[in-house]
């Protein structure tokens, strides 16, 4: 089976006759879907099933002391501006933060990164760009999900143990290795993956980890 040489070749797929950029963003379309960054800093849609378990890990992340010591001057801004304005696309962010200019693109879009790794964003392309094309439109996690989210939250590291098995149940196989750069949240992952395998949620082999759902159906 042939790999994929470059992004191009990625892009030129298509699902049932439809370009994975379509796709994508009819997916991300979706009111039970946001897309985030959370997994290897990628696109990486999550279900609303998994907000509950995710709402107290970004939770954790919006506490002032901690957010202070993982964003930048300029990422703090970016937050705080989308948390006013509820809803606000690319360009009139970087607008009304002077941010206009081109030496800023790298910074701006390398800051927006960072707040979707840790889900403190949600952006979604706006359906009717104007002129500017694949725009996104922003919010925070909580303006985003405070329709589709439960009431009762999970303590942070039992949350951080869920979202650990989920993925582990999506990859289904997953080299240890490479867990630590899963998340932005990588020290914290380690113990719940321990404290995962300890419990059987997730089984140990080799270098590998893999999904319970493995031995269920073997069983």
């Amino acid at each position: 089976m042939k790999g994929f040489a470059g992004w191009m070749d990625w892009w030129s797929i298509k699902i049932s006759g439809q370009s994975v950029a379509r796709v994508s963003r009819d997916i991300e379309g979706r009111e039970d879907i946001l897309a985030t960054r959370i997994f290897r800093r990628t696109k990486t849609f999550v279900s609303n099933k998994l907000w509950p378990i995710l709402d107290p890990i970004v939770k954790h992340y919006q506490d002032p002391a901690v957010r202070r010591q993982i964003l930048s001057d300029i990422e703090l801004k970016i937050l705080e501006t989308i948390g006013t304005e509820g809803s606000i696309r690319t360009d009139r962010l970087r607008k009304k933060l002077k941010l206009e200019a081109k030496e800023n693109n790298s910074k701006f879009h390398r800051s927006l990164t960072n707040l979707e790794s840790y889900a403190l964003i949600v952006g979604v392309e706006d359906p009717h760009p104007e002129k500017h094309l694949h725009a996104n439109i922003w919010q925070t996690w909580d303006t985003r999900t405070q329709e589709g989210k439960s009431h009762a939250s999970l303590p942070y590291s039992e949350a951080l143990s869920k979202l650990f098995v989920k993925t582990i149940d999506a990859c289904v196989l997953a080299r240890e290795d490479q867990i630590s750069a899963w998340f932005e949240w990588s020290s914290e992952i380690q113990t719940a993956k321990e404290k995962s395998v300890l419990d059987g949620a997730i089984l140990r082999s080799g270098h590998y980890l893999v999904s319970s759902r493995v031995r269920d159906v073997n069983n």
